[in-house]
């Protein structure tokens, strides 16, 4: 994709950053986030106080069952257009179960243009940088396109897990 940037939040990205959140709420999808979104709780006047909370979650966290994460935004145009967030810790809560080291999202108005491999694409070579070889990936086992997109993006089926009723796919992905 032309114009495309990844990179974290800055200050300088509210408006984007409101656009984008208002984005997410035409979603029609099975897979839209819901009310109970953070999203949500994002404001003008608490932006900028949630954008260095998430720059302090890579080195330290609220609660000792998360993972630190890094999240990495893309911009399509100064819009921005998806989140891929890396949680370097597998072994914390959920994540080794069913959670994985990666989780993405791209908004409704960019959807359909391969964005998200684009995405995944750029933050595998975060987790290569670091050493971590081995990345684990999960979709919802009827989310088709986000499927497709970790299998693009070098994710091997490893098993369909029933959480709470729901069938996620686990994948990982081999960076040797």
């Amino acid at each position: 994709m032309e114009n495309l940037e990844i990179r974290q939040l800055e200050p300088r990205d509210l408006e984007a950053f409101l656009r984008y959140t208002a984005d997410w709420k035409t979603d029609t999808s099975p897979f839209k986030i819901d009310e109970t979104s953070i999203y949500n709780e994002i404001s003008r006047e608490n932006f900028l106080e949630w954008q260095e909370k998430i720059r302090r979650e890579e080195f330290a966290v609220e609660n000792p069952d998360w993972s630190t994460c890094t999240k990495y935004f893309a911009f399509v145009d100064g819009e921005i257009a998806g989140v891929c967030s890396c949680r370097w810790q597998i072994e914390k809560g959920i994540l080794l179960e069913w959670g994985g080291h990666i989780g993405y999202g791209v908004a409704p108005s960019f959807r359909g243009a391969h964005l998200a491999s684009q995405m995944v694409t750029f933050v595998l070579e975060k987790y290569r940088e670091r050493g971590i070889l081995s990345v684990m990936i999960s979709a919802d086992e009827d989310n088709i396109a986000s499927r497709k997109t970790i299998e693009q993006c070098g994710g091997v089926l490893e098993n369909i897990v029933d959480i709470d009723g729901d069938e996620v796919c686990r994948y990982w992905i081999d960076l040797r």
